[in-house]
């Protein structure tokens, strides 16, 4: 009886293996950058979006570098200030209100929930400064999302390895 054997051998298979670490490498490098560009552009919605009074909440945001925090790339990022959940959440107050700080008076300065600086600020793709800031600049760059997942895709295809 004759066997019909067939027998199968990857030559380079080390090679490959090799290969693959240099891409896992270099694709999480890639990958990294373009959420760390990510996050600076919801760095910027944020920025754009947060209600402007003195300016001391603009200031406080920020957002960090992707970082690698077991198998996931994570980009994080807000405000350090006690009062930023509550100027994010807090309902608008409905009216016209004076403004009071470091002993002086504004008057009518708030309208609806917003003062005059907010009212100043210009919209940003399509959402008004104000509340929910954080929300709504999320919801602005959610298109650039898949933009990100494409160019780190063809950035991956293009690198040298």
């Amino acid at each position: 009886m004759a066997e019909n054997l067939f027998e199968i051998k990857w030559d380079g298979l080390e090679e490959f293996a090799e290969l693959l670490d240099k891409m896992d490498a270099k694709s999480e490098e890639i990958v990294m950058d373009e959420m760390t560009k990510f996050g600076m552009l919801a760095e910027e919605g944020t920025k754009a979006l947060v209600h402007h009074d003195e300016g001391t909440l603009e200031d406080s945001v920020s957002f960090d570098k992707a970082k690698k925090e077991g198998k996931d790339i994570v980009v994080r990022g807000g405000s350090n200030l006690d009062y930023a959940l509550r100027r994010h959440e807090e309902p608008y107050r409905p009216g016209v209100h004076d403004k009071y700080s470091e002993g002086k008076k504004w008057p009518n300065y708030y309208l609806n929930g917003r003062g005059r600086g907010t009212y100043r600020k210009p919209n940003w793709r399509g959402y008004k400064p104000g509340r929910k800031y954080m929300e709504n600049a999320i919801k602005a760059i959610e298109p650039d999302y898949d933009k990100m997942n494409a160019r780190a895709l063809e950035r991956l295809l293009r690198a040298d390895l």
